[in-house]
């Protein structure tokens, strides 16, 4: 069996469909992506939503890791 790798789109340029693309491009879960950016507790992944869907900005420095990754 072989897989299909199909390549994510960009829906906008605003700073949640950017990250949620590059995420996507480098084949990271949202779970992958928090744990490199340091973010713990029960609702990691809630966070990550919430960047993606623009409802919430990250710090500085958690910008600074994100441009690094």
């Amino acid at each position: 069996m072989r897989l299909i790798y199909t390549k994510p789109k960009l829906r906008d340029l605003s700073q949640g469909s950017r990250i949620a693309f590059v995420r996507q491009f480098r084949h990271m879960s949202q779970n992958d992506l928090s744990e490199k950016l340091g973010i713990s507790g029960e609702c990691k992944r809630r966070t990550m939503t919430r960047y993606e869907k623009g409802e919430r900005n990250p710090k500085d420095d958690r910008i600074l890791i994100l441009s690094n990754i």
